[in-house]
């Protein structure tokens, strides 16, 4: 699929290509209320479906436009076709406008980097280009989609506008364009600008790239660049020599609003309830212990530690409202392989109720787990004995959305690139 991608992106003779990835979290959620905690997570890529977002660049004659582009896979071939386009304002008060449209992730990204450099506001009305985009990660499934969109705009446009870690072009009260103020930019695209409840977490991780732990101490109430602290990113894969992770991740076909599962979260949080305050704690004590587990590839040990995670988060959110807790389609896919001997754990990733979840599984069985995975779902999808059996109280139509269910092998990615 990549290789297919790249093709089709440089017959269009873009002057730039960025390729953002996508991320699981191995402790969650502490999202949108990580900043009292130290969070591990990956940056990824998928071995075939390359769970990427690409943004190309180039310029034009007269008008700027945006193109969004979709992939499926047609007779063993993957074909590219444009799904909208249309040409970009150039007057704020018409970007603003579009903060809600179909195209918001990327008015939303241009409106913040106007707002913060005068130098790329003067650049944006001066030039004309086509910025075009493609993802492969599945939308609001848990993986990061829309913050890999966002990051790959914004390293983007600082990179084609010659921006990136210019500091002759910004004045004294702006920052240098780096990572960390790509990751602290794309946080405030989604929280300030589209109102989506979200942390800084995916964003860092994307810009950043690699096997993370990373602290975001004294970053709780998500205040503006400098008036907080940035966050400590320490990536341990390079550190660690560790190359791979035994990790098959399973999109579970239902799409979930991930933003309203963080507000209300963040909201009881903040209102200092003493459940989610008492399994925030423990949640942060598994994260660093996790880290030494991670540290000796002891993937048993972190087991241990997922499984605990997921009981955890499931209380919380059945505490805060959520009636099925971390969420039926999730709590299928782990019940159906958990037991499997070479399966050290499954669990959520991303804020739950549908999204994705994954398996730690032994290295050397990890082929012959997925299609082991693949092929109970596929049974209790299609046999009502069997589901019934082993999900008695849960509604059999459920076995629609899971009909979608997407399975990925993974490998450690860098952050978000130049191609």
């Amino acid at each position: 699929m990549l290789e297919q991608i790249l093709e089709f992106i440089n017959k269009l003779k873009p002057e730039i290509v960025i390729q953002a990835p996508s991320r699981i979290n191995l402790i969650n959620p502490l999202d949108a209320v990580e900043g009292d905690f130290w969070m591990p997570s990956v940056a990824i890529n998928g071995i075939n479906n390359p769970l990427s977002a690409f943004v190309y660049i180039k310029p034009r004659e007269n008008v700027s436009i945006i193109k969004s582009y979709s992939i499926y896979e047609k007779f063993s071939t993957f074909n590219i076709q444009i799904e909208h386009e249309e040409q970009i304002p150039k007057h704020k008060t018409k970007l603003e406008v579009k903060l809600s449209g179909e195209l918001k992730l990327v008015y939303a990204s241009l409106y913040r980097f106007i707002k913060k450099y005068s130098i790329f506001w003067e650049k944006f009305r001066s030039s004309n280009f086509e910025l075009g985009i493609l993802s492969t990660i599945p939308p609001q499934s848990g993986l990061g989609g829309s913050s890999a969109i966002i990051v790959a705009i914004l390293y983007g446009l600082s990179k084609y506008f010659n921006l990136y870690k210019n500091l002759k072009c910004i004045k004294e009260s702006e920052f240098p364009i780096n990572r960390d103020i790509i990751a602290e930019m794309a946080t405030k695209v989604e929280d300030h600008d589209l109102k989506i409840t979200a942390g800084y977490g995916d964003r860092y991780v994307i810009s950043r790239g690699g096997l993370s732990f990373c602290s975001y101490s004294g970053k709780l109430y998500h205040k503006n660049i400098s008036l907080e602290p940035l966050a400590i990113y320490d990536r341990i894969d390079l550190l660690y020599d560790i190359h791979s992770l035994p990790i098959i991740v399973c999109f579970s076909g239902v799409s979930h609003n991930s933003g309203s599962v963080h507000e209300t979260l963040r909201q009881s949080y903040l209102l200092e309830d003493p459940f989610v305050l008492n399994g925030y704690r423990n949640l942060a004590e598994i994260s660093w212990k996790s880290r030494f587990a991670i540290m000796k590839q002891d993937w048993k040990l972190l087991g241990d530690y997922f499984k605990k995670n997921t009981t955890i988060m499931d209380n919380i959110m059945k505490h805060v409202g959520f009636s099925h807790g971390i969420g039926l389609p999730n709590k299928i896919l782990i019940k159906i392989i958990e037991n499997h001997p070479d399966v050290f754990s499954v669990k959520l990733t991303g804020a739950g109720v549908g999204g994705s979840v994954f398996a730690l599984v032994n290295p050397d069985k990890i082929e012959e787990i997925l299609h082991d995975w693949e092929h109970k779902l596929n049974e209790i999808i299609n046999d009502d004995a069997i589901f019934l059996s082993l999900f008695p109280e849960y509604p059999l139509e459920i076995r629609k959305e899971l009909k979608k269910a997407q399975f990925f092998r993974i490998k450690i990615a860098s952050g978000v690139k130049k191609l």
